[in-house]
């Protein structure tokens, strides 16, 4: 597990703290921390779907070169 302290991370948690003071300012220091780490989770996950269909098509198309190599291409 990958533990991170980032502007989200203080948003929520200056958000907490700020809450006895003003609550308008506090849920909106909490939504943008919120919304912050849900974008990096996207993010971040939509990097690692791309890198896992690269080498899927590297590894299809090494199998591929396999099978014509001792299959005999056919034109």
């Amino acid at each position: 597990m990958d533990i991170k302290i980032g502007m989200p991370e203080i948003l929520v948690v200056f958000a907490f703290v700020i809450y006895s003071q003003s609550f308008t300012f506090s849920a909106i220091a909490f939504c943008l921390g919120l919304l912050g780490r849900i974008f990096s989770y996207v993010l971040n996950y939509s990097i690692e779907m791309k890198k896992a269909e690269a080498v899927n098509a590297n590894i299809d198309d090494l199998g591929n070169a396999f099978k014509d190599l001792f299959n005999g291409k056919k034109d």
